[in-house]
């Protein structure tokens, strides 16, 4: 006998009649977003970053629990993936509000770092009918690079780290067209140059 399925918004965190505290804490890096704009509004920019750092950190504890209590599962992968994408776009709004010049004066720089991992998800579509996110190496140093680039700007004052981020999620995304134009689909593949099999069955 299966076990019955939860009622959402349950089920996002109950998985076979089990508790998955990964998945809760994958879940509550999309409710700080609201808080963080809320201190972004109100001219609290130190206390906005220490959430911001707080909701960047649960992308390391979520994948860490997932692993201690050994709950890893497709649909937590995908609704990590879920949220890392809506938590990416949060943080242009979070930096236009922090640096409100930044944007204007490095739009291609956001355009590439925020738009270019946009067009990639249409691209891998077009060319498979499937949205493929590789865990390419280039794909998760662009990754940390994102999620630290708002604390990297307020620690140093340096504004080019928005073109180094972009820098490495642009290569990375090109990186993954690469694969999966020589016919790659192996979505744990460590860079797009790894040797490429048959492509697995539906």
């Amino acid at each position: 006998m299966t076990a019955e399925r939860s009622p959402f918004p349950l089920s996002l965190v109950v998985e076979r009649g089990e508790f998955k505290p990964a998945n809760a804490v994958t879940l509550s890096r999309a409710l700080l977003i609201a808080p963080i704009f809320v201190l972004l509004w109100a001219g609290l920019t130190t206390a906005a970053l220490a959430v911001y750092v707080v909701a960047a950190a649960t992308d390391l504890v979520d994948g860490w629990l997932a692993r201690r209590f050994k709950q890893s599962s497709a649909f937590g992968a995908q609704l990590d993936a879920v949220i890392d994408n809506l938590f990416s776009v949060a943080i242009l709004g979070f930096l236009a509000l922090a640096y409100p010049s930044l944007a204007a004066r490095q739009w291609l720089a956001c355009a590439i770092l925020f738009g270019g991992p946009i067009l990639y998800l249409a691209v891998s579509w077009l060319l498979t009918r499937r949205v493929l996110m590789f865990h390419v190496w280039s794909a998760k140093a662009g990754a940390v690079l994102l999620f630290c680039l708002w604390p990297a700007i307020a620690i140093t004052g340096w504004t080019g780290w928005l073109w180094l981020s972009a820098a490495v999620v642009a290569l990375s995304r090109l990186e993954q067209v690469v694969l999966i134009l020589r016919g790659g689909r192996d979505l744990e593949a460590v860079h797009g140059f790894v040797a490429v099999g048959p492509a697995p069955k539906p």
